[in-house]
């Protein structure tokens, strides 16, 4: 029974994780309209699904009550949004 109860916990947790990632990637899309034409090229989507994918495990984090998870893994999802200009980069040497 609580075996159950844990699994409809995850599929909440996966609907809302997803939820607020897809709702990111269409406020990204929306702002991609006012950057530099040269970067109008899905970029928008990408920042946009990686802000809504931190803000998601951060309050993932907040949920579960533990302040160094929320605040480390909303840190780590930040940083890894500096690989978005740096693949850019390399798909327009190299693509």
């Amino acid at each position: 029974m609580e075996s159950e109860m844990l699994f409809v916990d995850y599929i909440i947790f996966g609907i809302v994780d997803n939820g607020v990632m897809l709702v990111g990637a269409f406020f990204g899309l929306e702002l991609e309209k006012y950057f530099p034409k040269r970067f109008q090229v899905g970029l928008g989507v990408m920042i946009g699904a990686g802000l809504g994918n931190t803000a998601s495990d951060f309050l993932a984090g907040l949920a579960s009550l533990n302040w160094s998870l929320a605040l480390g893994t909303g840190l780590g999802c930040l940083i890894g949004l500096l690989l978005i200009p740096i693949l850019h980069k390399i798909k327009t040497h190299y693509g």
